[in-house]
């Protein structure tokens, strides 16, 4: 099992299993992104999921965020089966389904987000340095490989993002 969080500034934040991150997207894309198309969510579904987020991105994300919450905060937590969705091995998935929506059985990633943005946010105001805030394994040798990873790397990615290989 690996656990993916946000970096933001020079902070790190765990926020649940490479499993929780892809099932988080997948209810975003369904949920958020085909049920609402008039606006548009690649700041979180393409940016936030396969890069990282510009210092003059983050408002926008965090609207966008904050919105998809407020969508979640909708969505009962029925609306999932779970027997289906999680594994078996519970030390697959942080996951609580016995919350009542999915605003809440998602609360660290919204949560989360918002901390490593004001963390983004802050060293730069205070270093004039941008440590964007991006998805990435939160262990100290993928840690080590994602400080030294140049932005560039990310720019170009296609496929799968860093995180999930």
């Amino acid at each position: 099992m690996r656990i993916i969080g946000y970096e933001g500034g020079n902070s790190i934040y765990d926020v649940g299993t490479d499993y929780d991150f892809l099932l988080f997207f997948d209810c975003l894309d369904y949920f958020v992104v085909k049920n609402h198309p008039e606006q548009d969510w690649s700041l979180l579904s393409d940016r936030l999921y396969r890069r990282y987020l510009r210092l003059e991105e983050l408002d926008q994300a965090a609207v966008l965020m904050n919105q998809a919450q407020q969508i979640f905060s909708g969505l009962s937590s029925t609306e999932i089966d779970w027997t289906e969705t999680l594994p078996n091995d519970k030390n697959l998935s942080w996951l609580d389904p016995n919350q009542a929506n999915l605003a809440e059985i998602f609360s660290k990633f919204f949560d989360y987000f918002t901390e490593a943005k004001e963390s983004a946010i802050s060293f730069f105001e205070c270093f004039q340095i941008y440590q964007p805030l991006k998805i990435i394994p939160t262990n100290i040798s993928a840690i080590m490989i994602e400080k030294r990873r140049p932005l560039q790397e990310y720019d170009d990615l296609e496929g799968k993002p860093f995180w999930l290989r």
